[in-house]
């Protein structure tokens, strides 16, 4: 699919880091949030930036709470998401991915949470 041009968006306050030509990663304290546009979806995912920040669910938390107002604000934009946004974008599956990361935090490197949104564009 072809890519769609990168968005450089800042939060936390933090500096934006491009991880490749079409991705955008936005830094939070505990974690790494990468967002890959294509024509007709948005992919998330998110990894805990050390091993300290995976010995706690909170870096679950912040990947959700990211990824959330990000989507938000593409609705803003004029994209209209296929399936209704929640507070928890990445849903169930990263509370167990957590779990299974505290249990052996040193191998955090190798655990991310990922979810695609399909959207259309509103015809406004």
């Amino acid at each position: 699919m072809k890519l769609l041009s990168s968005l450089l968006v800042c939060t936390l306050g933090g500096i934006v880091s491009m991880l490749a030509e079409a991705d955008d990663a936005q830094l939070g304290h505990l974690v790494e949030l990468s967002i890959t546009h294509n024509d007709n979806s948005i992919g998330l995912s998110c990894l805990p930036r050390t091993e300290a920040a995976g010995e706690t669910a909170d870096w679950v938390i912040e990947c959700n709470r990211l990824a959330y107002q990000y989507l938000i604000s593409q609705t803003g934009a004029g994209i209209e998401f296929n399936r209704q946004v929640n507070k928890k974008p990445f849903g169930m599956a990263a509370d167990f991915m957590a779990k299974t990361l505290m249990s052996d935090p040193s191998g955090f490197k190798a655990v991310n949470i990922a979810q695609e949104f399909e959207f259309t564009h509103n015809k406004t």
